[in-house]
């Protein structure tokens, strides 16, 4: 995909991610970089994201189209060492 130098740098920076940080206060704070592209159709955004989650096994690629609010933030899935349903978090909250 030819241009997009800034998209391109945003996507590189979230596959690197960030530092783990603790505040004075003792609070946690993730290091995880998080990406929404938002723009006009025929953008390439979905390519980009698309050729992402071809090679990174974490990534995880969602769109308004295929998606809930209630699937973005949590899911039920079946364990497939005990058998049991437990609650996984969705792509918000990775």
């Amino acid at each position: 995909i030819f241009g997009h130098a800034d998209v391109k740098r945003g996507v590189l920076l979230m596959l690197f991610g960030g530092l783990h940080k603790r505040t004075p206060e003792g609070i946690s704070l993730r290091g995880d970089i998080n990406v929404c592209i938002v723009g006009d159709p025929s953008c390439a955004k979905s390519q980009f994201l698309k050729y992402v989650v071809g090679f990174l096994p974490r990534a995880i690629y969602t769109s308004g189209k295929a998606s809930s609010a209630a699937g973005l933030t949590a899911s039920v899935a079946k364990d497939e060492d005990t058998g049991e349903f437990c609650i996984e978090a969705g792509a918000l909250m990775l």
